[in-house]
């Protein structure tokens, strides 16, 4: 191991003395950049949306404006590709600060409109713009993360900023929740505070550095001279069917993730018509006690990562989601509300594992060369899920719901489904690799 690579106290736990001296500015800015996305989260958008528009929205409309803020997160990842042949070649620092001020400007107007149908179209509309923006801030990420942190220790660098930043989301997203409980306007002046938060963190970033950053650029340009007789689809066509067992990831990937993504949306409206619980409730169940879990269950999900293939890593995490949805299920069937408490927790520690098999999963298959490729597609496809499951989610309930209200809960059971068939896929998944 080369001197700026040693640990820097010898301890097993420590980083070593280059990572150690990278991550502080990045938990500034992350952990400035959090109060924004505490705001952005999709079961608070969701159940803002919910009660704030409730008496100027027709039900059906104002439950698919739900799904569409609540999905917002990983539909908005479409646009992935975009981001990523944006960065490409370019300075990836300058593109991070600039989308992270696209992110602030998206939330001082969403600050903005009444409860009115035009309010309810703008808020949703910014929801969704900001979220774009964040999608590119997380695929060029990954590119500065994977230059800046190696393998063997990048999960541990990882789960340290997802930890504060998760702890700092929870404790903002329970304060809105408090304030939104005193009164429905009070986002109003909750959100410019996000805004400005994530603008100075933009300013914060600007003076960060990326290893390499040069030769990282001329091998992006070099690439794109190579890949530019093939548009971006042929490029994924060939990484797809080229790559087999990156393509069988994304198969289970499809499976899982759409069951994972059609529950919060679902729950937010379950919550508020067979329940009527306060809306402060709803935030703790849905946004804020799951990101306590995360915090304090995503240190054994690094450790686990950094030793393990994602296929092994998957196939542990994806029975925490299982539990979650299927414990979210029993409560609104069964109508307990306090099964949602251990839903939530369960929901929290899936959470730590997900984030950090979506941010460093694609790094087993890919190249250096390659890396914000694979990030991309992997990006996109969870938007293209993203899209789709929540709506269909939400479409299943209405139409149980048509029937007898009381049939509305067993919508649950088509996430349920779709989850505990790509949790089988994984544990398939590495069996075989295994005996590879």
């Amino acid at each position: 191991m080369s001197a700026p690579e040693q640990n820097t106290n010898g301890g097993a736990g420590a980083l070593p003395r280059m990572a150690a001296a990278l991550v502080p500015r990045e938990l500034a800015t992350w952990s400035l950049s959090a109060l924004a996305m505490a705001a952005l989260e999709g079961g608070l958008l969701g159940v803002i949306v919910k009660n704030q528009f409730a008496d100027v929205a027709q039900p059906v409309l104002l439950n698919f404006c739900v799904a569409l803020v609540a999905g917002a997160p990983a539909y908005a990842n479409l646009f992935s590709f975009f981001f990523a042949s944006l960065a490409s070649g370019r300075d990836k620092i300058m593109v991070l600060s600039r989308l992270l001020m696209v992110v602030a400007l998206c939330l001082l107007v969403m600050s903005v409109p009444g409860p009115s149908v035009a309010g309810l179209v703008v808020f949703s509309l910014m929801a969704v713009a900001a979220r774009m923006a964040w999608s590119g801030v997380l695929t060029v990420r990954a590119a500065v993360w994977r230059a800046n942190y190696q393998r063997d220790w990048r999960a541990r660098v990882t789960a340290r900023m997802v930890r504060w930043f998760s702890v700092i989301m929870a404790a903002f997203g329970a304060l809105i929740g408090v304030a939104l409980d005193w009164s429905a306007d009070s986002y109003r002046f909750l959100f410019p505070l996000g805004a400005f938060a994530i603008l100075a963190a933009a300013f914060v970033y600007r003076s960060a550095r990326v290893r390499r950053h040069g030769q990282l650029i001329r091998n992006e340009l070099a690439e794109s001279q190579l890949a530019e007789t093939r548009s971006g689809l042929h490029r994924v066509g060939d990484v797809l069917r080229e790559d087999r067992d990156f393509r069988r990831y994304m198969y289970g990937m499809l499976m899982f993730g759409s069951g994972n993504l059609m529950v919060i949306p679902m729950m937010v409206i379950i919550l508020n018509e067979q329940f009527e619980i306060p809306r402060l409730v709803q935030v703790l169940v849905l946004s804020s006690l799951p990101l306590v879990f995360l915090c304090l269950s995503i240190g054994a999900w690094a450790r686990l990562l950094d030793k393990r293939h994602i296929f092994e890593y998957r196939g542990v995490h994806c029975w925490f989601y299982v539990a979650a949805i299927l414990a979210f299920a029993l409560a609104a069937i069964s109508h307990q509300a306090w099964l949602l408490w251990p839903a939530s927790m369960f929901q929290g520690v899936a959470m730590a594992g997900g984030r950090l098999g979506w941010n460093l999963g694609h790094n087993d298959f890919s190249s250096d060369a390659h890396a914000s490729l694979y990030m991309s597609i992997h990006v996109t496809l969870t938007g293209i899920r993203g899209l789709i499951a929540p709506l269909l989610g939400v479409a299943f309930y209405q139409y149980l719901a048509a029937w007898d209200s009381s049939l509305g809960p067993w919508a649950l059971a088509l996430p349920f489904a779709l989850s505990l068939a790509g949790s089988l896929w994984f544990v398939y998944l590495n069996r075989e690799r295994s005996q590879r």
